[in-house]
């Protein structure tokens, strides 16, 4: 019987994390990458996802099965370069950083280039292009575009911003879907003001943005609409990392399916929650599915029943805790 072909693409990095809590509490070697949570993320709510990336030869290789297993199909580039290696240092719910090893491959070691990218992405409906050197992202979106893909997503990496916003703001106009963080609004924007910058982004191009507010959820706009809130869902927070990129995974994966951008929202929060529950890119499996549509109607029809929605000129949007990036950072 022949499997079908993914519909979505995540194109992104594989990452080897070791992370260190607030508390002290450190977890080495776990499996990780942008590609990975958002993959997973995307796969709590379609069939079959497709993932291309860079690997190298130090990637440990048992966690390859386990991913296909769970319905990612693998369209992995081998190269010399050694994998990326992160201390993932976590000081308190609103601060972080990830520091290389010695060793570690560079980003855009490990970054995938158009020309890799597998033939089958070309039947596919959409495609994430995950945190990478601005560069390599734009070549994607510019070659996806040139592939007619329907729908492009577009998370952008912090590091590769600053003096360089107009090459991002750019980018824009070529994309279906953006999800940026709220420090890259910021950066981006010129002020923190995720309201107001999401409306200006959406102005620009794309048919949807949310920003990723941390603990605080996400902030959702259409050109033309109102803005929504969405919070994030009550979990035990065991370790935020990756929570980003599977509620980007999420989002897309709903988005493609045909939901609303605060629908998609709803989905990517979701998918968050598992993330934060567990440590590592892998920790989130078996997937519940059951209970993810469970959280879903819990928490849709919390925001369905919200406050008015929100925008730039409400006096009164939902507070948020400047600068907290732990739940969907």
């Amino acid at each position: 019987m022949s499997v079908q072909q993914p519909l979505l693409w995540v194109l992104g990095n594989l990452t080897i994390d070791d992370v260190v809590m607030p508390d002290g509490t450190t977890t080495m070697g776990l499996c990780g990458g942008n590609a990975i949570y958002a993959s997973l993320g995307a796969r709590l709510w379609e069939e079959r996802v497709g993932l291309a990336a860079r690997i190298g030869p130090d990637f440990p290789s048992e966690h390859l099965p386990t991913l296909r297993e769970a319905g990612v199909e693998l369209a992995l580039t081998e190269v010399p370069e050694q994998s990326i290696h992160n201390w993932a240092l976590y000081e308190n719910a609103g601060a972080r950083r990830f520091i290389n090893w010695v060793d570690s491959g560079t980003n855009l070691d490990q970054s995938i280039r158009p020309e890799e990218l597998p033939v089958t992405i070309e039947a596919a409906r959409a495609c994430h292009v995950a945190p990478m050197p601005l560069g390599v992202q734009g070549a994607l979106v510019r070659s996806l575009m040139a592939s007619r893909l329907a729908i492009i997503a577009l998370d952008p990496h912090e590091d590769y911003i600053m003096g360089h916003t107009e090459e991002v703001l750019g980018l824009l106009p070529l994309l279906t879907v953006f999800l940026p963080s709220r420090r890259e609004a910021e950066a981006l924007f010129g002020r923190d003001d995720p309201e107001a910058a999401a409306a200006a982004f959406a102005d620009a191009g794309p048919a949807a943005v949310a920003i990723k507010l941390g603990d605080d959820g996400s902030i959702v706009c259409v050109a033309g609409q109102p803005l929504r809130h969405v919070p994030c869902i009550p979990v035990q927070t065991v370790d935020p990392t990756g929570c980003g990129d599977a509620y980007c995974g999420g989002f897309v994966a709903a988005y493609r399916n045909g939901a609303d951008a605060v629908t998609a929202a709803c989905h990517g929060t979701v998918s968050a929650s598992f993330t934060a529950e567990t440590r590592g890119a892998l920790g989130m499996l078996p997937l519940d599915t059951m209970e993810a549509r469970r959280r879903l109607d819990q928490l849709h029809a919390a925001v369905s029943e919200s406050e008015p929605p929100v925008g730039p000129e409400t006096t009164d949007a939902p507070a948020h805790n400047r600068g907290s990036t732990y739940a969907h950072g």
